[in-house]
C-alpha cells in the first residue's frame, strides 16, 4: 500500500511477483488500487489491475475510481472507467465527477478540463446506442446560489465561457454524486470560498464557508481550521470596514459550542487510534478562537440596528461557551484580560487585543463568572494584575485597557482577598501598578470573607460534607482547604 501511494512501481512489482495480496485492505477499507489511484499513479494502477486487483469500496463507500475522479487524476479515471467491471452509470459519474473536481480543486484548477469532462459525460447520457441515462439532479444548495444542475447537452454547452456557471455546476455535482457524507467534500468549497474572500465578496465567502462547517460537523470531522478561518474573515472584514451581520457571528458561535462539547467528550474518553496530544491542542485552539469570536462578537453588539432577537441569540450562544477552559484551567474571562493571550495575526490580530474591557464586560453579561480560578488558583483578577506586572516591555500600553478590565471584574463583585496557590491576592499583586488605586478603592470588608480569612489564618480545615457545595469554592479562594 506505502508503494502504491508513493508510485513506486518497481516495488509493487517485486511485492507482487512476490505473493503479496493485492486486495489487501487498511484500517478505513482502502486498498492499495486506492491509494494509487487517488494519487494519480497510472503505471502503478495498471500493474495492480494486471495482478487482479478488483474494485472495492472504502469505509466512506468510494471506489478507486471514484477516489481518481475527486482527486482530478484524468489518466486514472480513463483507465478505470473503460474496465469491464464498470458500469456506464459509473463511467459517466466518474467523468461527471472529474469534471467537476477540475472546476474547483485548489491544485489541479482548470476550467477548460472541467467543460471537456462534463461536456463528455452528459454525451454519454445520450447515447442513444446504448440508451439513456438520464440524470436526476439533487435539490438546489442555496450556498451554491441554488444552482441547477444541467440535465442536457443544450445546459453543458450554456456553461462554456463562464467560469462561475462552471464552478457552481461543479460543487453541485461532487455533492450530489459523493452525498454528504464524504470527508473530502467541503475542500473544494472551502477553497471557492477562499477566493470569494480574495475578491472581498464575502457574503459569498462566508454562504460556502458555512455550507463546508455544516457538512463537517454532520460528519464529526473536525472543524478547528474552519472556526479560524472564520474569526480571520471576520476581523478581516470589521478592519476594513465592509459590514459583518451578527448573524453571521452568531452562527459560527454556536457551532464553536458544539464543537468545545465533542472535543471536551473526546478528551474524556479519547476516541482509539487518537493522539492524545493533538487532542488537547486542537480543543485549546477552540477555546482561543471561541474567545476571538466573542471579541469580534463584542464589537458589533456596539452597533446601531443589532435586533432584540439577534442580540437575545448571541448572548445565547456566548452562554454556551462561557465556561469554556485551557487544560491548565484558563477560562475566557482570565485570556481576556491578559495580555500574554495569543493572537492569531493574519488579519485576528487587526481586531482582536488583549486585555480587551469590551470583551470583558460582554463575558460576565452572559454568565462568566469572576472569580472563576484556574489550576494556580489565579482569578481573572489575579492574571490581569500579574500579567501586567510581568511586562518587561511598553507595559504602560496596557494600563488604560488594565483598568478597564479590573473595573470591569470589580463590578461583578471579583474579591480582591482572594488567595492564588502562592499566598497573593489581588490587592497585593497591584501594588505600584495603575490599577492600585481602583483595587483599593474597592476594598470593602464582607464578613463571609473576613470568617474565611480568619479560618484560614488559624489553618482551619473543614469536612465538605458538613458544608454546603456552594461554599466550597469560596473557601478555597480564600485560602481554607478540606480535609
Amino acid at each position: 500500500m506505502i508503494a502504491s501511494y508513493k508510485g513506486h512501481l518497481d516495488v509493487v512489482q517485486f511485492l507482487l511477483d512476490s505473493g503479496a495480496r493485492v486486495d489487501e485492505r487498511a484500517l478505513c477499507g482502502a486498498t492499495a488500487l486506492h491509494f494509487a489511484a487517488e494519487c494519480g499513479h497510472a503505471p502503478v494502477v495498471c500493474a495492480l489491475i494486471q495482478a487482479q486487483a478488483s474494485i472495492l469500496t472504502n469505509q466512506n463507500g468510494m471506489s478507486p475510481l471514484q477516489c481518481a475522479a475527486e482527486r482530478a487524476r484524468a489518466s486514472v479515471v480513463e483507465i478505470l472507467a473503460a474496465r469491464p467491471e464498470v458500469s456506464r452509470a459509473q463511467a459517466v459519474e466518474a467523468f461527471e465527477l472529474l469534471g467537476a473536481s477540475f472546476a474547483n480543486d485548489k491544485e489541479y484548477y482548470c476550467l477548460r478540463m472541467a467543460y471537456q469532462y462534463l461536456h463528455r459525460a452528459m454525451t454519454m447520457r445520450y447515447d442513444t446506442r446504448y440508451g439513456l441515462l438520464l440524470k436526476q439532479p439533487a435539490e438546489p444548495i442555496p450556498a451554491y446560489d441554488n444552482w441547477k444542475e444541467s440535465t442536457t447537452l443544450e445546459d453543458v454547452e450554456r456553461l462554456h465561457g463562464n467560469a462561475h456557471a462552471l464552478h457552481m455546476e461543479g460543487l453541485t455535482v461532487r455533492e450530489r454524486v459523493l452525498g454528504r457524507t464524504c470527508p473530502d467534500l467541503p475542500h473544494p468549497v472551502v477553497f471557492r470560498g477562499a477566493v470569494f474572500a480574495d475578491e472581498a465578496r464575502f457574503d459569498r465567502c462566508l454562504a460556502l464557508w458555512r455550507h463546508a462547517l455544516a457538512l463537517r460537523q454532520y460528519n464529526n470531522v473536525s472543524v478547528v481550521k474552519d472556526l479560524l478561518r472564520f474569526a480571520q474573515v471576520f476581523s478581516q472584514m470589521i478592519h476594513i470596514g465592509i459590514e459583518l451581520p451578527l448573524e453571521q457571528v452568531c452562527f459560527v458561535l454556536e457551532a464553536c459550542a458544539e464543537e468545545l462539547r465533542r472535543g471536551a467528550e473526546r478528551l474524556e474518553k479519547p476516541p482509539a487510534n487518537n493522539d492524545a496530544e493533538a487532542l488537547i491542542d486542537e480543543f485549546e485552539s477552540n477555546v482561543r478562537t471561541a474567545l476571538y469570536l466573542v471579541s469580534v462578537a463584542a464589537r458589533l453588539l456596539e452597533n446601531d440596528g443589532n435586533t432584540e432577537d439577534m442580540i437575545r441569540a448571541i448572548r445565547v450562544a456566548i452562554f454556551r461557551v462561557r465556561d469554556a477552559r485551557l487544560l491548565r484551567g484558563q477560562t475566557l474571562l482570565h485570556l481576556a484580560v491578559d495580555h500574554r493571550t495569543p493572537v492569531d495575526d493574519f488579519h485576528t490580530s487587526d481586531v482582536c487585543q488583549f486585555p480587551c474591557a469590551r470583551t470583558v464586560r460582554l463575558l460576565l453579561e452572559c454568565g462568566a463568572r469572576a472569580d472563576a480560578a484556574d489550576e494556580q488558583r489565579r482569578t481573572p483578577l489575579h492574571t490581569a494584575l500579574i500579567s501586567h506586572t510581568l511586562a518587561t516591555e511598553e507595559r504602560d500600553q496596557w494600563n488604560t485597557s488594565l483598568c478597564g478590565v479590573v473595573r470591569a471584574l470589580l463590578s461583578r463583585g471579583a474579591h480582591v482577598d482572594a488567595l492564588d496557590a502562592d499566598g497573593v491576592t489581588p490587592l497585593v499583586a497591584s501594588i505600584a501598578g495603575p490599577a492600585e488605586p481602583i483595587i483599593r478603592a474597592a476594598m470593602s470588608p464582607r464578613l463571609a470573607c473576613m470568617a474565611a480569612s480568619t479560618l484560614a489564618a488559624h489553618r482551619l480545615r473543614y469536612t465538605p460534607s458538613q458544608v454546603p457545595c456552594d461554599l466550597h469554592e469560596f473557601l478555597k479562594m480564600h485560602g481554607v482547604m478540606p480535609l
